[in-house]
């Protein structure tokens, strides 16, 4: 159960367009009791402190929901300088990895021992889907719409954030986004080309790039934090020198005591809004983790170069195989990694322990096990409901039923992961069920079982 809620009031920014073909928890349901979840804010749970290696400070690794680390970080006053997330692409794809029991030392031997006693492979590891795109559009936009207004509550006045898209899903996330952090703040899109990935006749273009969308907080772009990159040309070439005119503000043609314009060979060039990082995607060539989904090293220590300085907390509240955290503290930054997969939180420790980085690993303690893919725990918690059958004899609003030798059928409510007010078993939701879902069953039904995630007032639901 959350110790308490911790208050924000995403709305979104004045005059802007908004998306209306999907439905926000957090807002736009036409009552007065949205109001109330609005005020409650975002679920607090207790952290539980698994590991502390060296002098961690402020560098964190969380395993939990982005909401519930968001809730953690604003109630500590904690404040992030750069966010880079990767989610889910709602691309339809299903990524999985194969990953071993963690070699404990106090169980080494007694798993040496069971390991010769299995003589199936598949028997000796165990399959986590670590990455699933298995999202319904809808579903992924409202998720997203939730997380991303609990990042900006953390994020620092002048902070940035790159938010890592492909073509499945980037257009839409471009006006949430807008609605979000204002259409004023966007900054760039940038179009990662990775022009040697490798693709067979597809019937189509090749589709050989992603989108980052780069967003700021700052009320002003000359106040948010950006370093100019550049990048080595394969050829120099002449161009004309360009310079900082203090009262144009702004670059001009560099002259001589003539007048004439200053030529000079360059065999530098700024970096654009195309990015030509010359590495494989996924990067399990030269960085190999096996990780699905990797992000090259050199993208990341671009990102972080161009809007972050030296002491600054740079966040990845979908840290997957740890990449952000790990360029972060190599270029000395502090770093928060955040995922709900149990491989994500390993991986990133084990890399950050190779790369001599303190740090703390807390787990959030909200009773639920999530695979990085909310779905993917929803298709598991069905599985793990025993009886629980699909049946079109009732309402959408019932997950399924249980068939029972003493009451019959038993329709079965289930809490969507997707949705945060709906993990709440509240006053509202108890009276929906009473006044709405329930008469609508066939007259046959004697008894429903509803399954929570969290309870508003235990007392008060049972009268």
């Amino acid at each position: 159960m959350a110790i308490r809620y911790i208050p924000f009031y995403p709305e979104p920014i004045e005059g802007q367009a908004v998306l209306n073909n999907f439905k926000r928890t957090l807002r736009y349901h036409g009552t007065d009791k949205l109001q109330d979840d609005l005020r409650r804010g975002m679920p607090l749970y207790e952290l539980e402190k698994k590991e502390e290696v060296g002098t961690p400070g402020d560098n964190l690794i969380i395993r939990g929901e982005c909401i519930s680390a968001c809730a953690y970080l604003r109630e500590q006053g904690k404040k992030v300088d750069l966010v880079y997330i990767d989610p889910p692409f709602a691309s339809g794809a299903d990524y999985a990895k194969q990953v071993y029991v963690r070699r404990n030392p106090k169980l080494a031997a007694e798993i040496k021992a069971a390991e010769q006693e299995l003589e199936d492979e598949e028997l000796r590891s165990f399959e986590e889907k670590m990455y699933g795109d298995v999202w319904d559009k809808e579903k992924y936009l409202n998720w997203m719409y939730e997380n991303l207004t609990a990042i900006k509550s953390v994020m620092s006045e002048n902070a940035s954030i790159y938010v890592h898209l492909d073509w499945h899903i980037g257009h839409y996330m471009k006006v949430l986004m807008d609605e979000i952090f204002g259409e004023d703040n966007f900054v760039n899109e940038i179009v990662w080309h990775y022009y040697n990935k490798m693709q067979g006749n597809v019937h189509r273009f090749a589709s050989n790039h992603d989108v980052i969308f780069l967003y700021t907080c700052a009320n002003q772009l000359k106040d948010m934090c950006f370093i100019t990159q550049v990048e080595k040309r394969d050829n120099a070439v002449k161009q004309i020198k360009r310079v900082w005119d203090k009262d144009k503000q702004s670059l001009v043609n560099a002259k001589d005591c003539n007048g004439k314009v200053v030529y000079q060979i360059s065999d530098e060039k700024t970096v654009d809004d195309v990015w030509r990082i010359s590495m494989l995607q996924p990067a399990d060539k030269n960085e190999p983790l096996g990780y699905a989904t990797q992000k090259p090293e050199a993208l990341l220590e671009r990102i972080i170069s161009a809007s972050s300085n030296e002491g600054m907390m740079v966040a990845d509240f979908f840290g997957g195989s740890g990449v952000t955290a790990a360029v972060a503290h190599r270029l000395g930054r502090k770093f928060i990694h955040c995922d709900i997969g149990i491989n994500s939180v390993q991986t990133a420790r084990d890399r950050l322990v190779a790369a001599k980085a303190d740090f703390s690993v807390m787990e959030i303690k909200d009773g639920v096990q999530l695979y990085r893919n909310p779905v993917q725990t929803m298709d598991k918690i069905k599985q793990l409901i025993p009886g629980l059958k699909n049946e079109d004899a009732v309402d959408e609003f019932w997950e399924g039923v249980i068939e029972d030798s003493r009451y019959g059928m038993m329709p079965v409510y289930v809490p969507n992961l997707m949705d945060d007010t709906s993990k709440l078993l509240t006053k509202d939701l108890m009276n929906r069920i009473l006044r709405e879902a329930l008469p609508d069953l066939p007259n046959n039904v004697k008894r429903v079982v509803i399954y929570y995630i969290d309870i508003e007032d235990e007392d008060s639901l049972r009268k």
